[in-house]
C-alpha cells in the first residue's frame, strides 16, 4: 500500500504543487487519489507549457529516462500524465525505502575526533 505522507511533500516541493489544494481526506486511498490526481494536472500542465521544465524535474526525482522511454512507447498518449505521474511515485516509494534501509543510523559513520 502507498504510503502517500512519506512522498506527498517531496514531490509537490518539486513540482511546484501548493499542497493546500490536497483535499482533507481520513481514507487512505481517497487521499492517495487525490494526491495522484494533482501530480496528473501539474504533469499536464508543464507537458503543454514548459516540456524543457517537466524533462528537468523528471532528472531531478530520478526517474529513470530508460524505464519512461519503454513505458512511453507502450503507452497512448491520452494515458501520458498519468504513466509519468506513476513513475514518480513509484520512484519516491523506491527512495523512502532506500532511506530506511540504508539510513544513517548512530553512530555507523561517525567521524568525530
Amino acid at each position: 500500500m502507498v504510503n502517500v505522507d512519506d512522498i506527498q511533500q517531496e514531490v509537490f516541493d518539486s513540482f511546484e504543487i501548493d499542497g493546500q489544494l490536497l483535499p482533507a481526506a481520513n481514507d487512505h486511498d481517497e487521499k492517495f487519489k487525490a494526491f495522484r490526481g494533482l501530480l496528473i494536472r501539474r504533469i499536464e500542465e508543464l507537458a503543454e507549457k514548459d516540456m524543457d521544465k517537466l524533462i528537468w524535474l523528471l532528472y531531478r526525482v530520478d526517474v529513470s529516462e530508460r524505464k519512461l522511454q519503454e513505458v512511453l512507447k507502450k503507452t497512448p498518449p491520452d494515458e501520458f500524465s498519468s504513466v509519468i505521474a506513476d513513475l514518480i511515485i513509484e520512484r519516491q516509494l523506491e527512495k523512502v525505502e532506500s532511506r530506511k534501509k540504508f539510513g544513517n543510523k548512530e553512530g555507523d559513520w561517525s567521524f568525530d575526533i
